[in-house]
Protein backbone atom coordinates (compact mmCIF):
# COMPACT_ATOMS: atom_id res chain seq x y z
CA UNK A 1 0.00 0.00 0.00
CA UNK A 2 1.06 3.58 -0.53
CA UNK A 3 2.23 5.01 2.76
CA UNK A 4 3.03 8.55 1.80
CA UNK A 5 3.20 10.93 -1.12
CA UNK A 6 5.18 14.14 -0.74
CA UNK A 7 5.68 16.75 -3.41
CA UNK A 8 8.41 19.23 -2.70
CA UNK A 9 9.82 22.46 -4.09
CA UNK A 10 12.56 24.73 -2.85
CA UNK A 11 12.22 28.17 -1.29
CA UNK A 12 11.48 30.75 -3.97
CA UNK A 13 10.69 28.22 -6.71
CA UNK A 14 7.59 30.20 -7.68
CA UNK A 15 9.73 32.88 -9.37
CA UNK A 16 12.15 32.68 -12.23
CA UNK A 17 13.94 36.05 -12.07
CA UNK A 18 17.70 35.92 -12.62
CA UNK A 19 19.64 36.23 -9.39
CA UNK A 20 16.89 34.87 -7.15
CA UNK A 21 17.07 31.54 -5.35
CA UNK A 22 15.38 29.11 -7.68
CA UNK A 23 15.67 25.42 -8.44
CA UNK A 24 13.18 23.75 -10.70
CA UNK A 25 13.18 20.34 -9.12
CA UNK A 26 9.75 18.80 -8.81
CA UNK A 27 9.70 15.11 -8.00
CA UNK A 28 6.95 13.10 -6.37
CA UNK A 29 8.37 10.72 -3.78
CA UNK A 30 6.35 7.97 -2.19
CA UNK A 31 7.04 4.96 -0.02
CA UNK A 32 5.40 1.67 -0.86
CA UNK A 33 5.47 -1.58 1.12
CA UNK A 34 5.24 -4.26 -1.54
CA UNK A 35 7.14 -6.77 -3.58
CA UNK A 36 9.65 -4.69 -5.54
CA UNK A 37 8.93 -6.24 -8.92
CA UNK A 38 5.18 -5.83 -8.54
CA UNK A 39 5.51 -2.03 -8.54
CA UNK A 40 4.84 -0.35 -11.88
CA UNK A 41 7.61 1.98 -13.12
CA UNK A 42 9.43 3.05 -16.29
CA UNK A 43 12.75 2.01 -14.78
CA UNK A 44 14.13 0.26 -11.71
CA UNK A 45 17.16 0.88 -9.52
CA UNK A 46 18.52 -2.38 -8.13
CA UNK A 47 21.23 -1.98 -5.43
CA UNK A 48 23.77 -4.82 -5.15
CA UNK A 49 26.54 -5.61 -2.70
CA UNK A 50 29.74 -7.17 -3.98
CA UNK A 51 29.18 -10.30 -1.93
CA UNK A 52 25.41 -10.53 -2.48
CA UNK A 53 23.76 -13.62 -3.94
CA UNK A 54 21.86 -13.13 -7.19
CA UNK A 55 19.06 -15.42 -6.06
CA UNK A 56 15.75 -13.63 -5.70
CA UNK A 57 16.16 -11.64 -8.87
CA UNK A 58 13.82 -12.32 -11.80
CA UNK A 59 15.37 -14.83 -14.21
CA UNK A 60 16.16 -12.25 -16.92
CA UNK A 61 17.90 -9.90 -14.51
CA UNK A 62 19.73 -12.75 -12.82
CA UNK A 63 21.04 -13.94 -16.16
CA UNK A 64 22.05 -10.40 -17.20
CA UNK A 65 23.87 -9.80 -13.90
CA UNK A 66 25.71 -13.12 -14.07
CA UNK A 67 26.84 -12.28 -17.60
CA UNK A 68 27.96 -8.77 -16.54
CA UNK A 69 30.02 -10.20 -13.71
CA UNK A 70 31.69 -12.72 -16.01
CA UNK A 71 32.67 -9.92 -18.37
CA UNK A 72 33.83 -7.69 -15.48
CA UNK A 73 31.26 -5.07 -16.46
CA UNK A 74 29.71 -4.99 -13.02
CA UNK A 75 30.98 -6.43 -9.75
CA UNK A 76 28.99 -4.43 -7.22
CA UNK A 77 31.87 -2.09 -6.43
CA UNK A 78 31.06 1.40 -5.10
CA UNK A 79 30.20 3.78 -7.92
CA UNK A 80 29.60 1.05 -10.52
CA UNK A 81 26.42 1.02 -12.57
CA UNK A 82 25.16 -1.45 -15.14
CA UNK A 83 21.88 -1.23 -17.01
CA UNK A 84 19.80 -3.90 -18.67
CA UNK A 85 16.29 -3.42 -20.10
CA UNK A 86 15.32 -0.37 -18.02
CA UNK A 87 16.90 -1.76 -14.86
CA UNK A 88 19.98 -0.05 -13.38
CA UNK A 89 22.19 -2.06 -11.05
CA UNK A 90 24.16 0.14 -8.63
CA UNK A 91 27.19 -1.07 -6.69
CA UNK A 92 27.38 -0.70 -2.91
CA UNK A 93 30.66 -2.48 -2.21
CA UNK A 94 31.11 -5.14 0.51
CA UNK A 95 28.08 -5.45 2.77
CA UNK A 96 30.04 -5.42 6.03
CA UNK A 97 31.73 -2.13 5.08
CA UNK A 98 28.62 -0.34 3.79
CA UNK A 99 27.38 2.84 5.48
CA UNK A 100 23.92 4.27 4.66
CA UNK A 101 25.31 7.63 3.48
CA UNK A 102 27.13 5.80 0.66
CA UNK A 103 23.74 5.11 -0.90
CA UNK A 104 23.54 8.81 -1.76
CA UNK A 105 26.37 8.71 -4.29
CA UNK A 106 25.47 5.23 -5.48
CA UNK A 107 21.94 6.20 -6.46
CA UNK A 108 23.10 9.58 -7.76
CA UNK A 109 25.40 7.77 -10.20
CA UNK A 110 22.31 6.11 -11.67
CA UNK A 111 20.65 9.43 -12.51
CA UNK A 112 22.42 9.94 -15.89
CA UNK A 113 21.32 6.44 -16.90
CA UNK A 114 17.70 7.26 -15.99
CA UNK A 115 17.97 10.41 -18.12
CA UNK A 116 19.25 8.32 -21.02
CA UNK A 117 16.27 6.02 -20.58
CA UNK A 118 13.94 9.02 -20.60
CA UNK A 119 12.36 7.58 -17.46
CA UNK A 120 9.59 9.60 -15.86
CA UNK A 121 8.88 7.16 -13.03
CA UNK A 122 11.38 4.94 -11.24
CA UNK A 123 11.14 2.31 -8.51
CA UNK A 124 14.01 1.97 -6.03
CA UNK A 125 14.56 -1.25 -4.09
CA UNK A 126 15.44 -0.48 -0.45
CA UNK A 127 13.77 -3.57 1.00
CA UNK A 128 17.07 -5.11 2.14
CA UNK A 129 18.69 -1.87 3.31
CA UNK A 130 18.63 0.23 6.47
CA UNK A 131 15.69 2.68 6.53
CA UNK A 132 18.22 5.57 6.55
CA UNK A 133 18.87 4.68 2.91
CA UNK A 134 15.39 6.00 2.09
CA UNK A 135 16.51 9.44 3.24
CA UNK A 136 19.78 9.21 1.33
CA UNK A 137 17.98 8.01 -1.82
CA UNK A 138 15.94 11.22 -1.86
CA UNK A 139 19.01 13.34 -1.25
CA UNK A 140 21.12 11.50 -3.83
CA UNK A 141 18.60 11.75 -6.66
CA UNK A 142 17.85 15.41 -6.03
CA UNK A 143 21.55 16.28 -5.68
CA UNK A 144 22.22 14.59 -9.03
CA UNK A 145 19.28 16.31 -10.74
CA UNK A 146 20.16 19.82 -9.54
CA UNK A 147 21.58 22.32 -12.03
CA UNK A 148 22.29 26.01 -11.52
CA UNK A 149 21.03 27.56 -14.76
CA UNK A 150 18.97 30.58 -13.69
CA UNK A 151 21.12 32.90 -15.81
CA UNK A 152 20.87 30.83 -19.00
CA UNK A 153 18.41 32.02 -21.62
CA UNK A 154 17.94 28.43 -22.80
CA UNK A 155 17.37 25.90 -20.06
CA UNK A 156 18.39 22.24 -20.34
CA UNK A 157 15.69 20.18 -22.04
CA UNK A 158 16.61 16.88 -20.43
CA UNK A 159 13.73 14.64 -19.50
CA UNK A 160 13.08 15.17 -15.81
CA UNK A 161 12.34 12.39 -13.39
CA UNK A 162 8.84 13.01 -12.07
CA UNK A 163 8.00 10.11 -9.77
CA UNK A 164 10.11 8.00 -7.43
CA UNK A 165 8.67 4.98 -5.61
CA UNK A 166 10.84 3.83 -2.72
CA UNK A 167 9.91 0.22 -2.09
CA UNK A 168 10.69 -0.41 1.58
CA UNK A 169 10.36 -3.21 4.12
CA UNK A 170 8.54 -1.42 6.95
CA UNK A 171 6.93 1.80 8.09
CA UNK A 172 10.14 3.31 9.41
CA UNK A 173 10.60 4.52 5.85
CA UNK A 174 7.91 7.13 6.64
CA UNK A 175 10.14 9.23 8.86
CA UNK A 176 13.20 8.63 6.71
CA UNK A 177 11.39 10.01 3.66
CA UNK A 178 10.25 13.08 5.55
CA UNK A 179 13.70 13.86 6.93
CA UNK A 180 15.31 13.19 3.55
CA UNK A 181 13.12 15.80 1.89
CA UNK A 182 13.83 18.39 4.56
CA UNK A 183 17.60 17.82 4.55
CA UNK A 184 17.64 17.82 0.74
CA UNK A 185 15.82 21.16 0.65
CA UNK A 186 18.40 22.59 3.07
CA UNK A 187 21.37 21.32 1.05
CA UNK A 188 19.96 22.51 -2.27
CA UNK A 189 19.10 25.91 -0.82
CA UNK A 190 22.70 26.24 0.36
CA UNK A 191 24.04 25.13 -3.05
CA UNK A 192 21.76 27.54 -4.88
CA UNK A 193 22.62 30.64 -2.86
CA UNK A 194 26.31 29.74 -2.87
CA UNK A 195 26.33 29.43 -6.68
CA UNK A 196 25.21 33.05 -7.04
CA UNK A 197 28.03 35.15 -8.55
CA UNK A 198 29.77 37.97 -6.74
CA UNK A 199 28.05 40.71 -8.73
CA UNK A 200 24.73 39.43 -7.39
CA UNK A 201 25.61 37.93 -4.01
CA UNK A 202 26.86 41.04 -2.22
CA UNK A 203 26.85 41.10 1.60
CA UNK A 204 23.54 42.99 1.52
CA UNK A 205 22.02 40.45 -0.88
CA UNK A 206 23.15 37.54 1.28
CA UNK A 207 21.71 39.18 4.37
CA UNK A 208 18.38 39.63 2.59
CA UNK A 209 18.34 35.97 1.49
CA UNK A 210 19.02 34.98 5.09
CA UNK A 211 16.17 37.21 6.25
CA UNK A 212 13.73 35.68 3.74
CA UNK A 213 14.80 32.14 4.62
CA UNK A 214 14.51 32.88 8.33
CA UNK A 215 10.98 34.12 7.90
CA UNK A 216 10.01 30.87 6.15
CA UNK A 217 11.87 28.74 8.71
CA UNK A 218 10.38 30.42 11.81
CA UNK A 219 13.66 31.96 12.95
CA UNK A 220 14.33 35.30 14.59
CA UNK A 221 16.70 37.17 12.26
CA UNK A 222 18.77 40.25 13.09
CA UNK A 223 20.95 41.98 10.48
CA UNK A 224 23.73 44.33 11.57
CA UNK A 225 24.66 46.85 8.85
CA UNK A 226 27.96 48.71 8.57
CA UNK A 227 26.85 51.57 10.84
CA UNK A 228 25.82 49.18 13.60
CA UNK A 229 28.97 47.11 13.15
CA UNK A 230 31.12 50.22 13.54
CA UNK A 231 29.18 51.35 16.60
CA UNK A 232 29.56 47.95 18.27
CA UNK A 233 33.26 47.59 17.45
CA UNK A 234 33.45 44.89 14.73
CA UNK A 235 36.76 46.38 13.57
CA UNK A 236 38.25 43.20 12.06
CA UNK A 237 35.16 42.46 9.95
CA UNK A 238 34.97 46.09 8.81
CA UNK A 239 38.69 46.14 7.92
CA UNK A 240 38.25 43.23 5.51
CA UNK A 241 35.33 44.93 3.76
CA UNK A 242 36.59 48.50 3.70
CA UNK A 243 38.08 48.21 0.20
CA UNK A 244 34.74 47.26 -1.35
CA UNK A 245 31.80 49.38 -2.45
CA UNK A 246 29.61 46.69 -0.84
CA UNK A 247 29.88 47.06 2.94
CA UNK A 248 29.85 44.09 5.36
CA UNK A 249 26.87 42.58 7.13
CA UNK A 250 26.54 40.33 10.17
CA UNK A 251 23.44 38.13 10.33
CA UNK A 252 22.21 36.51 13.54
CA UNK A 253 19.53 33.80 13.37
CA UNK A 254 17.90 32.35 16.49
CA UNK A 255 16.00 29.08 16.73
CA UNK A 256 14.20 28.60 20.03
CA UNK A 257 13.72 24.84 20.18
CA UNK A 258 14.24 24.61 23.93
CA UNK A 259 13.31 26.47 27.10
CA UNK A 260 14.74 29.84 28.08
CA UNK A 261 16.95 28.05 30.62
CA UNK A 262 18.49 25.73 28.03
CA UNK A 263 21.98 26.64 26.76
CA UNK A 264 22.64 27.80 23.23
CA UNK A 265 24.41 25.80 20.55
CA UNK A 266 26.18 28.12 18.10
CA UNK A 267 26.93 27.78 14.38
CA UNK A 268 29.29 30.35 12.85
CA UNK A 269 30.05 30.77 9.14
CA UNK A 270 32.58 32.68 7.06
CA UNK A 271 30.83 34.59 4.28
CA UNK A 272 33.34 36.28 1.97
CA UNK A 273 31.06 36.97 -0.99
CA UNK A 274 34.05 37.43 -3.28
CA UNK A 275 37.70 37.14 -2.34
CA UNK A 276 40.18 38.83 -4.66
CA UNK A 277 42.81 38.61 -1.93
CA UNK A 278 42.73 42.40 -1.50
CA UNK A 279 46.09 44.17 -1.75
CA UNK A 280 47.76 40.73 -1.44
CA UNK A 281 45.91 39.91 -4.64
CA UNK A 282 45.42 36.33 -5.78
CA UNK A 283 46.67 34.97 -9.12
CA UNK A 284 44.05 35.33 -11.86
CA UNK A 285 43.84 31.58 -12.49
CA UNK A 286 40.71 30.22 -10.79
CA UNK A 287 39.95 33.51 -9.07
CA UNK A 288 36.39 33.09 -10.38
CA UNK A 289 35.98 30.26 -7.86
CA UNK A 290 36.30 32.80 -5.05
CA UNK A 291 32.56 33.41 -5.24
CA UNK A 292 32.48 30.19 -3.18
CA UNK A 293 34.39 31.79 -0.30
CA UNK A 294 30.98 32.21 1.33
CA UNK A 295 30.47 28.43 1.57
CA UNK A 296 30.77 28.25 5.35
CA UNK A 297 28.07 30.87 5.80
CA UNK A 298 25.83 29.14 3.24
CA UNK A 299 26.19 25.83 5.08
CA UNK A 300 25.19 27.47 8.36
CA UNK A 301 22.19 29.14 6.73
CA UNK A 302 21.17 25.89 5.05
CA UNK A 303 21.29 24.01 8.35
CA UNK A 304 19.34 26.74 10.15
CA UNK A 305 16.62 26.54 7.48
CA UNK A 306 15.83 22.93 8.44
CA UNK A 307 15.73 23.10 12.24
CA UNK A 308 12.04 23.83 12.65
CA UNK A 309 10.92 21.24 10.08
CA UNK A 310 13.12 18.59 11.72
CA UNK A 311 11.87 19.64 15.18
CA UNK A 312 15.40 19.84 16.53
CA UNK A 313 15.37 20.09 20.34
CA UNK A 314 17.40 22.87 21.90
CA UNK A 315 18.27 26.50 21.25
CA UNK A 316 20.48 27.18 18.25
CA UNK A 317 22.00 30.47 17.12
CA UNK A 318 23.59 30.95 13.73
CA UNK A 319 26.00 33.84 13.12
CA UNK A 320 27.29 34.54 9.62
CA UNK A 321 29.69 37.33 8.72
CA UNK A 322 29.57 38.68 5.16
CA UNK A 323 32.20 40.88 3.51
CA UNK A 324 33.79 41.39 0.09
CA UNK A 325 37.60 41.47 0.01
CA UNK A 326 38.64 43.87 -2.76
CA UNK A 327 41.72 46.00 -3.60
CA UNK A 328 41.25 49.76 -3.70
CA UNK A 329 42.62 52.95 -2.22
CA UNK A 330 40.61 52.31 0.92
CA UNK A 331 41.61 48.65 1.40
CA UNK A 332 43.39 47.45 4.49
CA UNK A 333 47.07 46.81 3.83
CA UNK A 334 49.81 44.32 4.75
CA UNK A 335 51.43 45.76 7.85
CA UNK A 336 48.24 47.31 9.18
CA UNK A 337 47.31 46.68 12.79
CA UNK A 338 43.57 46.45 13.36
CA UNK A 339 41.52 46.01 16.47
CA UNK A 340 38.76 43.44 16.91
CA UNK A 341 35.49 43.09 18.79
CA UNK A 342 37.33 41.23 21.54
CA UNK A 343 39.76 44.12 22.00
CA UNK A 344 42.73 42.04 20.81
CA UNK A 345 44.92 43.68 18.18
CA UNK A 346 45.73 41.89 14.91
CA UNK A 347 48.83 42.41 12.80
CA UNK A 348 47.89 41.97 9.14
CA UNK A 349 50.73 40.31 7.24
CA UNK A 350 48.61 39.16 4.32
CA UNK A 351 45.24 40.62 3.30
CA UNK A 352 44.35 37.31 1.64
CA UNK A 353 44.17 35.72 5.10
CA UNK A 354 40.94 37.64 5.63
CA UNK A 355 38.52 34.88 6.59
CA UNK A 356 40.05 34.45 10.02
CA UNK A 357 39.54 38.18 10.70
CA UNK A 358 35.79 38.11 10.02
CA UNK A 359 35.50 34.89 12.04
CA UNK A 360 37.42 36.46 14.93
CA UNK A 361 34.69 39.05 15.40
CA UNK A 362 31.86 36.58 14.76
CA UNK A 363 33.25 34.03 17.24
CA UNK A 364 33.79 36.60 19.97
CA UNK A 365 30.30 38.00 19.38
CA UNK A 366 28.57 34.65 19.79
CA UNK A 367 30.58 33.78 22.91
CA UNK A 368 29.97 37.14 24.57
CA UNK A 369 26.29 37.40 23.70
CA UNK A 370 25.09 33.79 24.05
CA UNK A 371 27.64 31.92 26.21
CA UNK A 372 26.99 28.79 24.11
CA UNK A 373 27.55 25.25 25.32
CA UNK A 374 29.32 24.43 22.04
CA UNK A 375 30.39 26.40 18.97
CA UNK A 376 31.04 25.04 15.49
CA UNK A 377 32.47 27.27 12.78
CA UNK A 378 32.78 26.46 9.08
CA UNK A 379 35.03 28.24 6.61
CA UNK A 380 36.80 27.84 3.30
CA UNK A 381 39.82 29.03 5.22
CA UNK A 382 43.08 27.71 3.73
CA UNK A 383 44.56 26.22 0.59
CA UNK A 384 46.85 24.35 2.98
CA UNK A 385 43.92 22.19 4.05
CA UNK A 386 43.29 21.24 0.41
CA UNK A 387 46.94 20.20 0.08
CA UNK A 388 46.74 18.13 3.27
CA UNK A 389 43.38 16.42 2.73
CA UNK A 390 42.49 16.94 -0.93
CA UNK A 391 38.83 16.71 -1.90
CA UNK A 392 38.13 13.79 0.44
CA UNK A 393 37.92 15.38 3.89
CA UNK A 394 37.42 18.71 5.60
CA UNK A 395 39.90 19.56 8.31
CA UNK A 396 38.55 19.34 11.87
CA UNK A 397 40.15 21.28 14.73
CA UNK A 398 39.08 22.16 18.25
CA UNK A 399 39.70 22.36 21.96
CA UNK A 400 37.22 19.79 23.35
CA UNK A 401 38.01 16.15 22.63
CA UNK A 402 34.59 14.79 23.62
CA UNK A 403 32.78 17.31 21.46
CA UNK A 404 35.08 16.63 18.51
CA UNK A 405 34.19 12.94 18.83
CA UNK A 406 30.53 13.91 18.45
CA UNK A 407 31.34 15.84 15.30
CA UNK A 408 33.31 12.89 13.92
CA UNK A 409 30.39 10.56 14.66
CA UNK A 410 27.96 12.85 12.80
CA UNK A 411 30.46 13.04 9.94
CA UNK A 412 30.40 9.26 9.46
CA UNK A 413 26.60 9.25 9.62
CA UNK A 414 26.07 12.13 7.19
CA UNK A 415 28.77 11.51 4.59
CA UNK A 416 30.27 14.98 5.11
CA UNK A 417 33.66 13.55 6.04
CA UNK A 418 36.19 15.24 8.32
CA UNK A 419 39.73 14.45 9.48
CA UNK A 420 41.10 15.76 12.76
CA UNK A 421 44.23 17.92 12.63
CA UNK A 422 46.27 19.54 15.44
CA UNK A 423 45.87 23.11 16.63
CA UNK A 424 47.25 23.73 20.15
CA UNK A 425 50.80 22.95 19.07
CA UNK A 426 50.80 25.92 16.66
CA UNK A 427 49.61 28.76 18.88
CA UNK A 428 53.11 30.20 19.33
CA UNK A 429 53.34 30.73 15.57
CA UNK A 430 50.56 33.32 15.49
CA UNK A 431 51.87 35.52 18.30
CA UNK A 432 52.32 39.02 16.89
CA UNK A 433 55.53 41.04 16.90
CA UNK A 434 53.77 44.42 17.02
CA UNK A 435 50.25 43.29 18.01
CA UNK A 436 48.61 40.58 20.09
CA UNK A 437 48.33 38.17 17.18
CA UNK A 438 49.28 38.07 13.49
CA UNK A 439 47.04 36.71 10.77
CA UNK A 440 49.53 34.25 9.23
CA UNK A 441 51.83 31.71 10.84
CA UNK A 442 55.06 30.27 9.45
CA UNK A 443 56.58 32.52 6.75
CA UNK A 444 56.80 29.55 4.36
CA UNK A 445 53.20 28.55 4.97
CA UNK A 446 54.00 25.37 6.88
CA UNK A 447 50.95 23.84 8.62
CA UNK A 448 48.83 26.69 7.29
CA UNK A 449 45.52 25.06 8.19
CA UNK A 450 46.63 24.48 11.78
CA UNK A 451 48.05 27.98 12.26
CA UNK A 452 44.79 29.44 10.90
CA UNK A 453 42.86 27.37 13.44
CA UNK A 454 45.29 28.48 16.15
CA UNK A 455 44.46 32.10 15.26
CA UNK A 456 40.72 31.43 15.62
CA UNK A 457 41.29 29.73 18.97
CA UNK A 458 42.38 33.10 20.41
CA UNK A 459 38.82 34.36 20.01
CA UNK A 460 36.89 31.47 21.60
CA UNK A 461 36.20 30.96 25.29
CA UNK A 462 34.48 27.57 25.48
CA UNK A 463 33.91 24.26 23.71
CA UNK A 464 34.70 24.84 20.04
CA UNK A 465 35.12 22.96 16.77
CA UNK A 466 36.42 24.48 13.55
CA UNK A 467 35.98 22.93 10.11
CA UNK A 468 38.15 24.05 7.21
CA UNK A 469 36.00 23.07 4.22
CA UNK A 470 38.16 24.62 1.49
CA UNK A 471 38.62 21.34 -0.37
CA UNK A 472 34.98 20.26 -0.09
CA UNK A 473 32.87 23.33 -0.78
CA UNK A 474 32.71 23.23 -4.57
CA UNK A 475 32.97 20.64 -7.30
CA UNK A 476 35.42 21.68 -10.02
CA UNK A 477 34.26 19.16 -12.61
CA UNK A 478 30.89 17.45 -13.07
CA UNK A 479 30.37 13.97 -11.63
CA UNK A 480 27.47 11.62 -12.36
CA UNK A 481 26.03 12.30 -8.90
CA UNK A 482 26.92 16.01 -8.60
CA UNK A 483 27.11 18.90 -11.06
CA UNK A 484 29.91 21.45 -11.07
CA UNK A 485 29.57 24.21 -8.51
CA UNK A 486 28.68 24.42 -4.85
CA UNK A 487 28.32 21.09 -3.03
CA UNK A 488 26.40 22.11 0.10
CA UNK A 489 29.07 20.44 2.24
CA UNK A 490 28.50 20.91 5.96
CA UNK A 491 24.71 21.17 5.99
CA UNK A 492 24.16 17.46 6.61
CA UNK A 493 26.98 17.34 9.14
CA UNK A 494 25.65 20.26 11.18
CA UNK A 495 22.16 18.78 11.19
CA UNK A 496 23.64 15.45 12.25
CA UNK A 497 25.48 17.04 15.17
CA UNK A 498 22.33 18.81 16.31
CA UNK A 499 20.11 15.73 15.87
CA UNK A 500 22.51 13.57 17.88
CA UNK A 501 22.88 16.09 20.68
CA UNK A 502 20.24 14.66 23.01
CA UNK A 503 21.38 11.08 22.43
CA UNK A 504 24.92 11.95 23.51
CA UNK A 505 23.61 13.74 26.59
CA UNK A 506 21.60 10.69 27.64
CA UNK A 507 24.58 8.38 27.07
CA UNK A 508 26.83 10.60 29.17
CA UNK A 509 24.22 10.81 31.95
CA UNK A 510 24.12 7.01 32.12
Amino acid sequence: MVLEVLKIALFGAETLKAGEIVAMLHMDFKVQIASFYSVHADARIVPRFQDQSDSGLPAKLQHALTDAKKRKLFEGKPGQTYDFQQAVFIGLGPKDAFLPHQFMRAIGAAYPVLKRFGAKAVAVDVTHLDSACVSFAVQGLRDAAYRFDVFKTEKAKDALLEKVVLVAKDERAHAALRSGLVVSDAVLWARDVNNQPGNVATPAYMAEQARKMGRNAKLKVTVLDEKTLKKKGFHALLAVGQGSLNPPRLVVLEYAGGSKKDPWFALVGKGITFDSGGISIKPSADMDKMKYDKSGACAVLGAMSALSALKIKGNVVGVVAFAENMPSGSSYRPGDIVSSLSGKSIEVLNTDAEGRLVLADALHYVHSQYEPEHVVDLATLTGACCIALGEQFAGLFGNDDEFLKQVEHASKQSGDLVWRLPVQEFEDQIKGEFADVKNVGHPKGYAGASTAAAFLKQFVSGSWAHMDIAGMAWNTSPKPYLASGATGFGVRLLLGVLSNRNAFKKANDN
